[in-house]
């Protein structure tokens, strides 16, 4: 039994440093976003990550795949989209030891309030994986 509950105090260690280390990776990415610092928003990304949003916003198909993230991340660290970036809040809750759910809210109160989470999968210290959902406007 003690090799149970020391198998279990291990994964949950284990899960709590990947997390820690995934929120890391998640408050640079929301720094820099704030900013516009693109280089730095690229910086969180695997060579072959694969960001997923709605279809449209962007590009036709909303999937970016490695260096395509620059052509997502040129639009959205614009400065046409800086004021929304600045106004960002978010909160993270894990879904598992190397996924993150991101919730965000810019202009808050205002009549350009916009929300939406993004769902994140970081392994080794960069973002392998991301989906973007913009919530519908109320």
């Amino acid at each position: 039994m003690k090799i149970l509950y020391a198998a279990i105090a291990f994964a949950l260690l284990g899960a709590s440093a990947a997390t820690a280390a995934g929120n890391k990776v998640l408050d640079h990415h929301v720094t820099h976003m704030k900013t516009g610092n693109l280089e730095e928003v690229l910086a969180d990304y695997a060579p072959d990550a694969v960001i997923v949003t709605p279809a449209g916003m962007i590009s036709p198909n909303g999937v970016f795949i490695g260096k395509d993230a620059r052509k997502l991340f040129s639009v959205l660290t614009s400065k046409d989209n800086l004021p929304g970036n600045k106004t960002m809040q978010v909160t993270y809750e894990s879904l598992s030891p190397d996924t993150t759910l991101m919730r965000w809210l810019q202009f808050k109160g205002t009549p350009k309030q916009v929300s939406g989470y993004d769902v994140f999968v970081i392994r080794g210290n960069k973002i392998v994986f991301q989906s973007v959902t913009v919530d519908a406007k109320k």
